[in-house]
């Protein structure tokens, strides 16, 4: 396949947008390469970045987005195969069991870490892969519906406690999912219960919400940012340490006195543990050039997401860290592996 039907597979409108921008980026990543012995023509034939969820959500739209530029910067075919199901595990078991030579990557997320701490049989271990480099995070931001009769976050903690039981909370994705153990994190720092109501995805959570049906949600903000605007939802925290640039006036849980509680969902890439130092380093190199680029990072900040590339190392330390948190807070909820 020539670089023309690459680019027409993938998709040509985010790499006119680049414009030169990933023009530069290949030269960097050359000149970087080039001093690395034995790897100056990495990665020697195509890359598959495989993506454990089913096309069509964000996942899929930021590793595809991220495949389009790294075949114009490494001018070779970048495949994006989605390999869902078993809650992610069958697509991180075909890269576990892929060649460790750097050509066949993994864009997961918290997913990775939520198997292991509610510890799902699984057909590997979190550490048959290795860190390559975070790509994004997505804060949650606490919405509930304009007719709950709440507009600051110490009003929903007064009624979370004079109602016990009694508030409704969308859980999108479900059960066992980042978005439950938040709001079981929340429930055991402020001493409160909510009535979790499972939900198939984010979408029909926030319909049930502005239908007034439930009353409030702990959401990605990506999701919710439009709603938000139009004053269709009343936002009171954001999970993250310092403020949403989407949303410059909510408060985080820090700022309003609930200092232990920070959550955010994340994705990055990963290879299968064996891979080399030096392939890892490289991968780490190029990645982060795209990622760095203004032009990649704009569309995903505007819907609220922060690029956030860093070292192999530190993404390895996030899972372990993540696995530690969510285990604590699964065994105090009792949430058990369905």
């Amino acid at each position: 396949m020539n670089r023309r039907m690459i680019l027409n597979a993938m998709g040509a409108g985010m790499l006119a947008r680049l414009g030169g921008a990933v023009s530069s980026l290949g030269a960097a990543f050359i000149t970087a390469s080039a001093h690395t012995q034995q790897l100056d023509d990495f990665p020697s034939g195509p890359v598959r970045i495989v993506v454990p969820v089913n096309p069509g959500g964000n996942a899929d739209r930021i590793a595809r987005m991220l495949a389009q530029c790294l075949a114009e910067l490494w001018q070779q075919t970048v495949i994006v195969d989605n390999v869902p199901g078993a809650h992610t595990s069958l697509g991180v078991n075909r890269v576990v069991r892929a060649a460790p030579t750097g050509h066949t990557l993994l864009s997961s997320g918290d997913q990775l870490a939520i198997n292991a701490a509610l510890g799902r049989k699984l057909p590997y271990s979190p550490t048959d892969v290795r860190g390559v480099t975070r790509t994004i995070v997505n804060s949650q931001v606490l919405v509930v519906r304009p007719g709950l009769g709440v507009s600051h976050f110490d009003e929903y903690v007064t009624l979370l406690k004079q109602r016990p039981g009694e508030v409704s909370a969308a859980l999108p994705i479900g059960y066992g999912s980042i978005y439950h153990l938040a709001v079981e994190m929340l429930n055991q720092r402020l001493g409160t219960q909510t009535n979790n109501i499972p939900y198939a995805g984010g979408a029909p959570a926030v319909l049930d919400i502005l239908g007034g049906h439930v009353d409030a949600a702990l959401i990605d903000i990506s999701g919710t940012t439009q709603n938000i605007q139009k004053r269709e939802l009343i936002p009171l925290a954001v999970t993250s340490l310092e403020r949403s640039k989407v949303l410059p006036d909510v408060p985080t849980f820090h700022e309003l006195g609930v200092s232990d509680f920070v959550i955010e969902s994340w994705q990055g890439i990963f290879v299968p543990r064996a891979t080399p130092d030096e392939v890892v380093a490289v991968l780490n190199r190029g990645i982060t050039a795209v990622l760095g680029s203004r032009e990649f990072a704009a569309s995903l900040e505007e819907l609220g997401f922060v690029i956030a590339p860093g070292s192999a190392e530190s993404l390895d330390q996030i899972v372990a860290r993540d696995i530690a948190l969510f285990r604590d807070v699964a065994a105090v909820a009792g949430i058990k592996p369905e």
